[in-house]
């Protein structure tokens, strides 16, 4: 039987995804003696363009070759279809697992425009409005264990969320999950664009906040967030806090389809948007532009997506 040419159609978020990776292969090329190691992390969003390109052509294939003209035996028309739906899962989800590449490469490329870094300018912000710096005082001054644990176990939801979520959308909402990706991949691009060329620390640039951010004296919460930027080779990736504009796009999402949950989201996002100060994490200015960035990143996400369905259907 002569098979069907396989075609590869790009869906919304492989358009964002690709237009992403080709831009930090523009920027390290552009950069390449100002960024740390850039062989490593070139050849690594060259593979992920090929991936996802190759991920999108194996998808058809097997949808071509679950079609029942195309499965001459019983067991075939069982483990195909289980293949295809397997690869679809993947097709749909695959942004969420390269995000956290994303990030970390991310902040090795920001000195490419800036050589220095320019947490001095934010902190003055802080300083014009409080007076102080809320990244040190107010992880200080309110030094209560129980309630420095829920801050942090606060902070930490925010990894949970990002798990947690396209799960339940792939098991109750599954004709949406394409939406809700997508949205959450924009926000998280355009955070990460900005991160690429903005050299922002965030509160951990003075020494003793860093020094504070990896101290295990409180709960588990607050041992598992030292663990993590103990460990954690990156620094910048501050203005804005994508942990806020992540959450609260996660939260609106949550509230669009699964009410309840959307309460709850929103209720870990509330403290959660304190946490990034009070962990000295983030400058004040970083939290507000996060808040900023959620609500705005939603809306125009939410329009480029039915946009872009439309010229791809």
């Amino acid at each position: 039987m002569k098979q069907q040419a396989i075609i590869i159609k790009l869906k919304p978020i492989d358009w964002i995804t690709l237009i992403f990776c080709f831009w930090m292969l523009l920027l390290i090329g552009f950069g390449w003696n100002r960024v740390h190691n850039p062989l490593p992390i070139f050849i690594g969003y060259f593979t992920i363009v090929a991936a996802i390109l190759l991920l999108i052509w194996f998808k058809e294939f097997m949808k071509e070759q679950s079609k029942p003209e195309n499965c001459p035996s019983e067991v075939c028309k069982v483990v195909r279809p289980k293949i295809y739906n397997a690869v679809s899962f993947v097709r749909s989800y695959y942004p969420v697992t390269l995000y956290l590449f994303f990030f970390l490469s991310v902040s090795v490329t920001n000195k490419v425009f800036f050589s220095d870094w320019l947490d001095p300018f934010f902190q003055s912000i802080d300083f014009a409005i409080f007076g102080y710096l809320p990244s040190m005082e107010w992880g200080m001054r309110f030094d209560n264990i129980w309630l420095k644990e829920w801050i942090y176990f606060s902070y930490f939801s925010y990894y949970l969320m990002i798990i947690w979520l396209p799960v339940i959308f792939y098991r109750r909402q599954r004709e949406a999950m394409d939406e809700m990706v997508f949205i959450l991949s924009f926000v998280f691009y355009f955070c990460y664009f900005i991160f690429s060329w903005l050299p922002v620390v965030g509160g951990r640039y003075i020494p003793l906040a860093m020094e504070m951010t990896r101290q295990a004296n409180g709960g588990i919460f607050t041992a598992i967030m030292a663990f993590i930027y103990t460990n954690s080779p990156h620094m910048g990736g501050a203005f804005p806090s994508s942990h806020i504009a992540i959450a609260l796009v996660l939260s609106l999402l949550a509230f669009k389809y699964f009410r309840k949950l959307g309460y709850l989201f929103l209720f870990l996002t509330t403290f959660l948007s304190f946490a990034t100060v009070y962990c000295h994490y983030h400058w004040f200015i970083d939290a507000v532009f996060g808040v900023l960035t959620g609500f705005l990143g939603y809306w125009v996400a939410q329009v480029l997506f039915r946009k872009l369905s439309e010229r791809t259907k």
